[in-house]
């Protein structure tokens, strides 16, 4: 019994070493740190210039408008280009660069849009996407109300013309002796000379 007990102290004793190295390890270990975000995830997206040429314009018939958009320039390989939308436009758009497809040592990409023929007179929003780095822009197209024709007059009487007092302001019509009063008087004049004529030739 005694040799027991001595076997079970001498065990105890290796023990205690061990569970208190476990302890110390559990108390003295850290969270692992959190995974810090790529900078892919931390980039905020560019505000693309747009520009609208011209910006203002009278609707009720096809137009066209010239698109500027300063995209960021691309890096490797990837097409250098930008994609336009809006309601007034008659389909999407693409933006290239004005010189060639190669990558301009200027970020500048160039198109032009289709107005609807029967967009209504308002404010249109332009969206456009630069395929190459997703940034985005906007700018605004605003569509006036056609000017009415003016209503075309026509005159109801016809301007007077000849000369003498009638063309120079003489008196109005109506307001001298009528046509047949006229016709009578010169009648009446050649009756008088006819008569006068045969009394002379009677005698």
């Amino acid at each position: 019994m005694i040799k027991l007990a001595r076997v079970a102290a001498a065990g105890a004793l290796l023990l205690a070493p061990l569970g208190c190295s476990a302890a110390a390890d559990t108390a003295g270990s850290t969270p692992a740190a959190p995974a810090t975000p790529s900078p892919e995830q931390t980039a905020a997206r560019q505000d693309v210039p747009v520009e609208l040429r011209p910006s203002r314009l009278t609707g009720g018939e096809t137009k066209s408008v010239r698109i500027t958009a300063r995209c960021p320039l691309p890096s490797g390989g990837t097409e250098y280009r930008a994609i336009v939308r809006s309601e007034a436009f008659t389909g999407l758009v693409s933006l290239l660069p004005p010189a060639s497809t190669a990558t301009p040592a200027v970020p500048e990409l160039t198109g032009t849009a289709l107005i609807k023929a029967d967009a209504e007179p308002g404010r249109y929003r332009v969206e456009v996407r630069c395929e190459a780095t997703n940034d985005t822009g906007t700018a605004t197209l605003t569509i006036l109300r056609p000017t009415p024709a003016p209503a075309t007059t026509y005159p109801t009487k016809a301007p007077r013309a000849g000369g003498g007092g009638t063309a120079a302001g003489g008196p109005a019509e109506g307001s001298g002796p009528g046509v047949v009063t006229t016709a009578a008087v010169l009648l009446g004049a050649a009756a008088v000379g006819v008569l006068a004529a045969r009394r002379r030739s009677g005698t």
